[in-house]
């Protein structure tokens, strides 16, 4: 801005303590978003560590109780009856109700289930099922009934190593995570697999857990914070308001403003400093505008008098004023005359 430029008074007036609470509104925001964010990451993380860790340790338990010679002998020579299962035949008992027990020690293990590789290619077919005594009523698995599922299926690897697949995905059970795991003979030899489906809403029960517990202590904390913020917003804005209004009132001419009790304190901060410099700053000016206002009037009597002289020598030199000054030049000398011939008369009569 150059001097002399003119400032426009602005129309539209924002609040040094609304922009403090503004300002607090935004940081805490972004603040509570990253807390928030990992603090949801960090949970369900954990949640999700602690649930794998314990479908992990079902699903090998799972595999320690299944005899894999029995297991193959009954995939060999089961027969199934018009049910579709090999209910008469108690290697079948064993293997169903082994798989039952599984589910009563951890009911998060709903679905526990076993399976061999079928002749097709990424085709299964099925073994086990407690689904076959937990819903009867329910359309289920039959014995050896083929499944066939995509290359590279989390099932497949089953028959590979004892895997943990980490995503939860939803059916008509709800949210649940997948194992599988092979299951191996007396000579080594994988002869089929397990597969378990674990009920997963303790994952979904801590992320709705810490939504409403951040939301409420959001709340809270909004609250709390916008009052103090507030309060400490008052202490910071009030001196710098009464300094606007200061200079308001001294811009307009009123010089006789009180700035000692803004600046007069035992903890000075920038505030203080600048109403203590404006205090300076505006006794300098009252005392070069009285200066100025002196020389302004010191200079109007010089110019009034010069311009009385010139005046002056302007009527003097008009042939007017010549003529005038020769006429009275010549009654002066008249009237000198005149005078001297009376005073001559009085002379001789005396005589």
């Amino acid at each position: 801005m150059t001097i002399g430029t003119e400032i426009k008074p602005l129309h539209v007036k924002f609040s040094l303590r609304y922009k403090i609470l503004l300002g607090f509104f935004l940081v805490f925001s972004a603040a509570f978003a990253i807390a928030y964010y990992w603090f949801w990451q960090y949970s369900t993380n954990t949640a999700m560590g602690r649930i794998e860790q314990d479908l992990a340790d079902t699903l090998h338990g799972t595999l320690l109780g299944i005899n894999g010679n029995e297991f193959e002998a009954l995939v060999k020579e089961g027969k199934p009856d018009q049910s579709g299962l090999p209910s008469q035949d108690p290697r079948y008992q064993r293997h169903q109700d082994w798989l039952l027990r599984v589910y009563n020690i951890e009911p998060r293990a709903y679905n526990t289930y076993s399976y061999v590789k079928g002749d097709e290619v990424d085709e299964v077919m099925w073994v086990g099922d407690n689904f076959r005594d937990i819903l009867p009523d329910q359309e289920n698995t039959k014995f050896l009934e083929s499944y066939i599922r995509e290359p590279d299926s989390w099932i497949l690897k089953g028959f590979e190593r004892e895997v943990v697949n980490p995503n939860i995905y939803t059916d008509a059970w709800g949210g649940h995570l997948s194992a599988y795991g092979p299951i191996q003979n007396s000579m080594g030899e994988v002869v089929g697999a397990v597969g378990i489906d674990f009920r997963a809403e303790y994952v979904r029960q801590v992320q709705d857990g810490i939504r409403r517990t951040m939301i409420l202590s959001l709340i809270g904390a909004y609250v709390i914070l916008f009052i103090l913020v507030y309060l400490m917003s008052s202490f910071i804005s009030n001196p710098i308001i009464k300094l606007a209004q200061a200079a308001e009132r001294v811009g307009e001419g009123d010089y006789q403003q009180d700035f000692s009790n803004m600046f007069k304190t035992r903890m000075a901060d920038e505030i203080h400093v600048l109403a203590s410099n404006f205090a300076i700053m505006v006794s300098k000016v009252y005392r070069r505008e009285q200066t100025l206002r002196k020389q302004v009037e010191e200079l109007k009597i010089e110019i009034d008098e010069t311009k009385r002289s010139r005046q002056v020598e302007e009527i003097v030199e008009t042939d007017f004023f010549r003529d005038l000054q020769t006429r009275a030049d010549r009654m002066r000398v008249r009237r000198s005359s005149q005078g001297d011939a009376g005073s001559s008369s009085e002379t001789k009569s005396e005589d």
